[in-house]
């Protein structure tokens, strides 16, 4: 009954939906000159050309222009006026506005060139799917040392820690846990897995462009998997990045890193790009005085090698990365008689290739082939209990995207997929004397098609289904998914969408908080995949503020309703705990609402507040998600000087309490955690070549100070370490350079 009442939401949606949208996307911009005083002029009749082609268009009187997207990549779009330098922007697929600043040849003889002059963050306006933009610019306002610590100026995503003994990140999204958010790399599956429990943390935030945050269902073009949502990573690319970036980075907890890439075209068709990253973290801290380390000590080796071949006929991208990680936990005093140690080693592999034809000059109509294969091998335990893990995946994609008729209003994305799987698991509590073995290998091959109608500039309407077959669940997996996205006035945007999403479980790799923990584990029979419904809507209303000043405020909702879902049972019994299929409810319900404004020149003001409610039925009835945070309330400060040569960025975060376990509250004499503040600053000095930034996080210095049950007695049976809510690192000052040569013609 329920799956013919989200069939009914999605059929009604499109039968409300008028055809108006686009034939092919669209970038808008604006040029700008800078006076003698650095105040910012329009400069009309400029013109902003795709660099290596002769497509390009002049700006109106007021520098404003419009121009087609050339392909489904990210390209280089140069603006120039007689008496002018060029300049040149990297616009990504997610793109939609664009700004250059040119300076008189006379002028630039004393003044430094201005590179970065993005927003922070913004959301999509062209995309039917509701997507915040994670711009690079963003990325820069924080440390931003890996993925996980990408989301602090973002309410859409909470990160936390899983447990006071691993040291992994967890986020959420919509009010449920990161498992049911596909992890892309560039449109690729990644983190998936075993290697999902620690991979926020295997992808350096500076080898980033850019971050994009979708929810909802999203395409089915990636899989079945995304059930709140999908985040997709775009790295930097080998043929419009630097020849070399650095970036070192040290604060005073004893953490050092460094990043280094290099980008080399070796000529008109070839190029790539070397990453690499070192970090340790190298002394344990005990700031809230119980004994035990508060993240683990680590050391992680990452390299990574990507290349671009691009010809009339064929583009061809592929790459590799490997990855190294140690971390060591547990009490202070390994010295002492029976201590409890934790020691976790990560080791990672993967290669990619992705091969497109295409069949027009645009790349509108293309034949595309995407594989991926990943390796993952994690080795660890956790005082008595022992948890060994390999897996062995392969994800290969055919495409074919065409259009029923020639002004490509009515498009259309046609392929199979095959998945594989092979997991070696071994959990075993030599305390009670059990083990689990995971030994599984899991085949999915399916076939999907999705349609999308543009009419024109001010609707969108992107429907898919998808039907997979999956061995290991032996079920043939049905996936409906519809977004709809429209303009009814200039700067008014409505989205709503409605799909369905599935989850094969990893018991231990996806909880991996439990093994910190003192009590018996206990697994039912006939674990079963996760199934699940997401409906959404959305409204943006962009607007202006003088000439060259921009804003939005923006509200959503989405609910996700699962038909059957992997429960983790922490209140059934104080002796264990029990983890089983779903056995009545279990629903969110998750509110936004962002706002940003440029009150003058320079001077960004963005705040954002997210208000959750999560319940799912358990032992003790139909209950109040446990260790969820019910809001978020963040404010941003973000403010530069001409030429940004000093940029300035603060950062206030409120976030709300949530329900206590049943045993937690009963020995901390309290059922919710409190609600606390965070607060995060950086001054950044630009030079030529190189950026100096200072920051401070959790200026506050708020952790939690009980954050281990029974931290004195860690092998009995009442020891929990896996109720976190709050920080478990104080105050962190921090100190970095990024250091960059630019290519010949950037100089």
């Amino acid at each position: 009954m329920k799956n013919i009442q989200y069939i009914f939401i999605i059929l009604s949606v499109l039968a409300l939906c008028s055809p108006n949208a686009v034939a092919q996307k669209s970038i808008t911009g604006k040029i700008f000159s800078i006076d003698g005083k650095g105040n910012k002029n329009p400069l009309g009749f400029a013109s902003a050309v795709w660099e290596k082609t002769n497509i390009g268009v002049s700006a109106d009187e007021n520098g404003n222009f419009t121009i087609k997207r050339i392909s489904d990549e990210t390209a280089n779009l140069v603006a120039s006026f007689v008496g002018y330098t060029n300049d040149t922007l990297a616009v990504v697929l997610e793109a939609e506005e664009v700004e250059f600043v040119l300076y008189e040849i006379s002028q630039l003889l004393n003044e430094a060139n201005v590179v970065a002059r993005q927003k922070g963050s913004y959301i999509s306006k062209l995309s039917p799917v509701m997507t915040e933009v994670i711009t690079a610019a963003g990325l820069s306002k924080l440390a931003c040392c890996n993925l996980a610590e990408s989301f602090e100026n973002s309410a859409s995503v909470s990160v936390g820690y899983s447990d006071a003994v691993s040291g992994a990140r967890q986020i959420r999204m919509l009010g449920l846990a990161g498992t049911y958010v596909q992890m892309l790399d560039e449109n690729i599956p990644t983190l998936r897995g075993t290697a999902s429990t620690y991979g926020l943390s295997f992808t350096p935030g500076q080898w980033l462009e850019s971050i994009q945050v979708s929810k909802g269902t999203s395409s089915v073009l990636n899989g079945y998997e995304a059930i709140t949502g999908q985040i997709n990573v775009e790295h930097r690319k080998p043929d419009n990045s630097e020849p070399l970036f650095v970036n070192l980075y040290a604060d005073d907890d004893i953490r050092f890193e460094a990043n280094i890439t290099s980008a080399l075209k070796l000529n008109d068709k070839l190029s790539t790009i070397i990453f690499t990253h070192g970090s340790t973290d190298a002394k344990a801290h005990d700031d809230n005085n119980d004994g035990f380390i508060d993240t683990p000590k680590k050391k992680q080796i990452n390299v990574g090698n990507r290349w671009l071949y691009s010809a009339d006929k064929i583009i061809v991208h592929f790459g590799y990365r490997f990855l190294t990680e140690n971390r060591e936990s547990g009490q202070m005093h390994t010295d002492m008689p029976s201590a409890y140690i934790s020691n976790i080693k990560n080791k990672h592999f993967n290669a990619y290739a992705k091969i497109g034809f295409p069949l027009n000059e645009s790349g509108s109509h293309s034949i595309g082939f995407i594989t991926s294969y990943a390796y993952h091998r994690q080795n660890s335990y956790f005082g008595k209990k022992t948890y060994d893990a390999r897996q062995n995946s392969l994800i290969s994609n055919i495409l074919l995207q065409s259009s029923f008729d020639s002004a490509e209003k009515h498009r259309y994305t046609a392929g199979a997929t095959f998945s594989h799987d092979n997991y070696n698991e071994l959990f075993a509590d030599s305390k009670f004397s059990n083990s689990w073995n995971g030994n599984r290998t899991e085949n999915t091959s399916g076939v999907f098609a999705q349609y999308t109608l543009k009419p024109n500039d001010n609707f969108d309407l992107l429907a898919g289904l998808r039907i997979d077959r999956n061995n290991l669940y032996k079920e043939t997996l049905v996936t409906p998914r519809m977004h709809v996205r429209y303009n009814f006035a200039k700067n008014s945007t409505i989205r709503a969408s409605a799909g369905r999403g599935f989850y094969s479980p990893n018991i231990i790799s996806s909880n991996i908080g439990i093994l910190a923990t003192g009590r018996k584990i206990t697994v039912d029979e006939n674990i079963k995949m996760e199934k699940a419904w997401t409906a959404g809507a959305s409204f943006t209303q962009n607007f202006k503020i003088g000439e060259d000043r921009n804003g939005y405020v923006s509200f959503d909702f989405f609910h996700t309703d699962f038909q059957n879902q992997t429960v983790v049972d922490v209140e059934e019994s104080a002796e264990y705990i029990r983890i089983g299929n779903l056995n009545g409810k279990s629903y969110s319900n998750s509110y936004q609402a962002d706002f940003s404004i440029e009150p003058f020149m320079r001077f960004n003001i963005f705040a954002t507040f997210r208000y959750s409610q999560t319940k799912v039925e358990m032992s003790r009835g139909l209950v109040e998600k446990p260790l969820v945070d019910r809001f978020k309330a963040l404010v941003n400060l973000a403010y530069s000087t001409k030429f940004e040569k000093w940029k300035f960025d603060f950062t206030a975060q409120l976030n709300g309490g949530s329900r206590l376990p049943f045993y937690a509250a009963q020995i901390w004499k309290k059922e919710r955690s409190k609600s606390y503040p965070l607060f995060f600053a950086q001054i950044t000095k630009k030079y030529k070549n190189f950026d100096v930034y200072l920051g401070c996080e959790n200026i506050g210095n708020y952790i939690q100070k009980q954050a281990i049950i029974n931290a004195e007695n860690p092998f009995d049976d009442k020891f929990d370490a896996s109720v976190i809510y709050a920080p478990l690192m104080g105050r962190k000052i921090y100190l970095g350079i990024r250091f960059k040569i630019k290519g010949t013609e950037e100089l």
